[in-house]
């Protein structure tokens, strides 16, 4: 514990942990001084709030925890676990927010894939389950490391970590998803923004040749915000604006034609399979909400068994829809 250093905050750019930290954040965060409300800022401005947005709505850089225990400070020496980058410590109840910064950041959506999604999941679940974290937490909004209204730590960790580096510290079982998907969703961000993001490309593929750009936005956006409100703790507004952005510049990009071209063929398969007769068109469109469905499934992180399952398919039909991915 000889490492562990209370720090000055308004010291920041001697500090390289804070530099750091400072260097990732977006910028135009949200930020607030009171939890319920929260606004976007240039992060000059933004860094003088009591809380921040850590990491872009695309990108995640650090892995955020909120420990509510008195002894929260000392979770990662007391259980042998990583020293975190930073720690911020509530002056009056001992809770805490540790933050841990990653070597190589994970993209969320785009052209992200989702096995370094579900990896860094099960690595922030088992790491919050060994700190005493809360694992739904995600960090939307942290304790602002650059202001006084809580005390802040270095601890003399590296600079970043691996996941397959903080890995080695836990038990990555596999984690218990529930049977309701609303439930999945909600268990952690990564999965809420991921399950966001399928979810409302699938529905603008549909309409993306029918609408300019402009417009294409605003329906993409509102997909996106009223999907995002069915969580019982909703993402940021920038967040559902990106997503709904990058799915827009991809159906607007010259990407998108031969992406297109391929995904109509698809689903001319699936109608021939279904049948060339009266019934054929209504099989397709079945199909179609089936592999919709098996692909949100599966952006929240639920095993293909389970979708199986949960959809009763066969584990084949469901590893063919994914395939989409």
């Amino acid at each position: 514990m000889k490492l562990l250093q209370k720090i000055n905050p308004h010291q920041w750019e001697t500090i390289p942990e804070l530099a750091s930290f400072y260097a990732d954040l977006p910028t135009n965060p949200y930020c607030t001084d009171e939890k319920g409300t929260c606004y976007p800022r240039h992060k000059k401005s933004a860094i003088q709030r009591a809380y921040i947005q850590p990491n872009h709505p695309h990108l995640v850089k650090w892995l955020a925890f909120d420990i509510d225990s008195k002894n929260a400070l000392f979770a990662y020496h007391d259980n042998n676990l990583p020293r975190p980058q930073l720690i911020g410590r509530n002056r009056e109840n001992g809770h805490a927010h540790y933050l841990y910064k990653l070597t190589v950041p994970v993209a969320l959506y785009g052209n992200s894939h989702l096995k370094p999604i579900e990896y860094m999941r099960a690595v922030y679940r088992a790491l919050a389950n060994e700190l005493g974290a809360d694992p739904s937490y995600g960090g939307n909004l942290i304790k602002c490391p650059f202001s006084n209204s809580h005390d802040w730590y270095i601890t003399g960790a590296e600079p970043s970590y691996t996941l397959e580096q903080l890995a080695e510290y836990l038990d990555l079982a596999p984690p218990k998803y529930a049977h309701n998907n609303a439930q999945a969703d909600n268990d952690d961000h990564f999965g809420r923004n991921c399950a966001t993001f399928h979810y409302t490309r699938h529905r603008a593929y549909k309409i993306a040749d029918k609408l300019n750009e402009q417009q294409l936005f605003k329906q993409v956006l509102a997909i996106a915000e009223e999907f995002n409100a069915n969580f019982d703790k909703p993402m940021l507004p920038n967040e559902t604006y990106h997503i709904a952005r990058s799915i827009t510049r991809f159906c607007k990009s010259p990407r998108w034609g031969k992406y297109n071209q391929a995904f109509i063929e698809k689903q001319r398969q699936a109608g021939r399979k279904g049948d060339s007769s009266q019934g054929g068109k209504a099989r397709s469109a079945s199909y179609d909400d089936q592999r919709t469905k098996a692909q949100n499934l599966r952006a929240t992180g639920l095993s293909i068994r389970k979708i199986a399952e949960q959809m009763k398919l066969s584990k084949t039909s469901v590893q063919k829809w994914i395939k989409v991915y």
